[in-house]
């Protein structure tokens, strides 16, 4: 498993970066308009962004700021998609760095406009209210499978083969956008809320009663009893 699929639980990286600003340089904010305009217009989905974020190599994705992994991530994906070519890619970006104050260029499109803003009022709604017959029920004892990686994960490493017990069956089935390709996540599911004593994730902590809840789709569980 590489390190930025761990989605927690790892040490010795230094201190955690809290940064309450949504946009540190006025560029990320920029790109995100972009992100949003590749969204609203159907050309990537989360997915896409997360599984070329996670394909950089493991110190990269540690050493850079957020939306700079965004940025790799997209331009990545546009040069293979044919939306742009690498060199013309490389002509730009040098093109701006040596003339900052370049004047960005503004192609206004009403039909497009509409669908971005539509998608930024609706988004993504992994919703889906359809009769599912959930696994499990709440008390009951589970343990997270250690399923094989796809090229990106929803379960969180530091969780894999612990046990706990089901607190929470969420009404409705559950859809994660996986155009690319994930680890079991390609139809609606149940999701559950599954609690877990601290010390049986970190045995060497004190305990003091603590305990850690979390989410999973269904495809991330096995009762105690198949184990």
């Amino acid at each position: 498993m590489k390190l930025q699929q761990f989605l927690g639980g790892i040490e010795g990286l230094g201190p955690v970066a809290v940064e309450k600003r949504v946009f540190v340089q006025p560029w990320e904010a920029r790109l995100f308009g972009v992100h949003a305009t590749m969204m609203g217009t159907s050309i990537w989905a989360w997915p896409d962004l997360r599984v070329k974020a996670e394909g950089m190599n493991p110190l990269d994705y540690f050493k850079y700021r957020y939306y700079i992994k965004w940025q790799g991530a997209m331009a990545e994906f546009l040069v293979e998609r044919g939306y742009i070519e690498a060199a013309e890619l490389d002509a730009l970006t040098q093109r701006f760095l040596d003339n900052p104050d370049t004047p960005l260029p503004e192609k206004g499109n009403p039909q497009i406009t509409e669908r971005v803003i539509d998608y930024l009022w609706t988004g993504d709604n992994p919703y889906r209210n359809i009769a599912t017959q959930p696994k499990f029920k709440v008390g009951d004892t589970v343990c997270v499978k250690d399923v094989p990686l796809g090229i990106h994960t929803r379960l969180p490493g530091y969780l894999r083969n612990k046990v706990g017990v089901v607190e929470v069956v969420y009404d409705g089935a559950y859809l994660y956008w996986d155009k690319g390709p994930t680890d079991g996540l390609g139809t609606p599911q149940p999701v559950y809320n599954v609690r877990f004593k601290t010390t049986d994730i970190w045995p060497e902590i004190p305990d003091h009663g603590d305990v850690l809840y979390n989410d999973f789709f269904e495809v991330y569980l096995d009762s105690v009893q198949q184990q």
